[in-house]
């Protein structure tokens, strides 16, 4: 369950400063270029925007020292609570939860009535009328379906696809349906009956309308007899995993991203590729990444591709920085997320590759949208290239 505000004191007073959310751990850099880990603090330069000042503001509040301002909401929000500060803080062996304060104090903006921003509020209302946060119409969310595609209305392996992907990516959705029918897997979508995952309402404080759509997701899965749930979108996923057991949700079923799924049939010399001769670099999301721990296992399917040459980033894993997009930045502070896009771009050019792969809508759109000349390598799904890739 969460833990408001007021009983995040101990960690706000353990803070001492250190400066440790600001950076990569010393130990991991490479250069001068590429250190930061807080896309927030670089942008915007002052201590408030990174988690230290964020933790100062929290303690604030607390002591009753500070109060509501627009500037105020500004700072608070504009952090795509990627949790680069958590890592880092805990590699310093330190007790603090700065992620945990982060999302306190948008539950508290909410609740006091002054959050979260009005972009905010707009999609909320999309997502209340129909489903979705980018307000298309519900009944539009399997248009991408390949035609002649049954429902496997028996099956207990289930295909989450979210809004994103659908709607602005489909065709990640098809490859990914295409991946399953050659590995003649049966699964079934939900159709009519998927809605939003919620989790980009609880990320900007909206707790309450998220734990409506858990309840409607969960309760439809469940009446399905679903034995594993499988997410194409890393940010749905997160949410099914970490935050619906906040809210109170069970899951009686198994979740696993597609590439953890991928993985483990390499693991067991069940899936095997055609050869592909080209030099990639990898962009791991923070929802796949550092939220829930899914570092080696795209690394593994990229490794079994015959030909192909992974070129690390400077900054990767746990120290990946973020492509801007996340805990509701790119809907208030566009600005904001296509500049933290174009470091990671910056950044991909420096290996060389031609082509960037990552596991995250969010992140794809954005680094396409950050997209302004062709020194930067083509962003495109790992699942896209799996499909191309894949032996029947």
């Amino acid at each position: 369950m969460n833990m408001p505000l007021e009983d995040c004191e101990s960690s706000l007073e353990l803070c001492f400063r250190c400066s440790r959310c600001k950076w990569i751990c010393d130990w991991d850099i490479k250069s001068a270029e590429f250190t930061y880990i807080c896309p927030s603090l670089k942008k915007f330069l002052f201590d408030a925007y990174s988690a230290q000042g964020r933790m100062d503001i929290a303690r604030a509040f607390l002591r009753g020292e500070l109060d509501y301002s627009d500037k105020l909401l500004e700072i608070i929000y504009a952090c795509t609570l990627c949790g680069g500060c958590e890592i880092t803080c805990k590699r310093n062996q330190a007790k603090m939860e700065p992620l945990k304060v982060l999302h306190e104090l948008r539950f508290k903006c909410v609740n006091d009535g002054k959050g979260p921003m009005e972009q905010h509020k707009k999609f909320a209302e999309n997502i209340e009328k129909y489903h979705n946060p980018y307000g298309e119409p519900h009944e539009a969310r399997f248009e991408w379906m390949p035609e002649g595609e049954t429902d496997n209305e028996k099956a207990e392996v289930g295909l989450f696809i979210g809004c994103t992907i659908p709607y602005r990516l489909p065709n990640v959705a098809r490859a990914a349906v295409g991946i399953l029918k050659k590995l003649n897997i049966k699964f079934r979508v939900f159709q009519a009956e998927e809605f939003c995952c919620g989790g980009v309402l609880y990320r900007v404080g909206l707790v309450s309308k998220a734990r409506e759509l858990m309840e409607h997701n969960l309760r439809v899965i469940a009446g399905l007899g679903i034995k594993k749930l499988l997410f194409v979108c890393p940010g749905c996923y997160e949410t099914f995993k970490s935050i619906y057991p906040k809210l109170g949700g069970t899951l009686k079923f198994e979740v696993q991203h597609m590439v953890e799924f991928l993985s483990q049939l390499v693991d067991s010399k069940k899936i095997k590729f055609n050869e592909s001769c080209q030099q990639v670099t990898y962009h791991d999301p923070c929802h796949l990444g550092r939220l829930t721990g899914l570092y080696e296992q795209p690394r593994k399917i990229l490794n079994a591709i015959p030909g192909l040459t992974l070129m690390e980033m400077e900054r990767t894993m746990d120290n990946a920085w973020c492509c801007g997009a996340g805990g509701g930045v790119k809907a208030a502070f566009n600005d904001f997320a296509l500049w933290s896009a174009r470091e990671r771009l910056e950044e991909a050019k420096t290996t060389g590759s031609r082509l960037l792969l990552t596991a995250c809508p969010f992140c794809e759109l954005n680094l396409k949208d950050a997209e302004v000349h062709d020194e930067y390598p083509e962003v495109k799904d790992i699942l896209e290239l799996v499909y191309e890739t894949l032996k029947t």
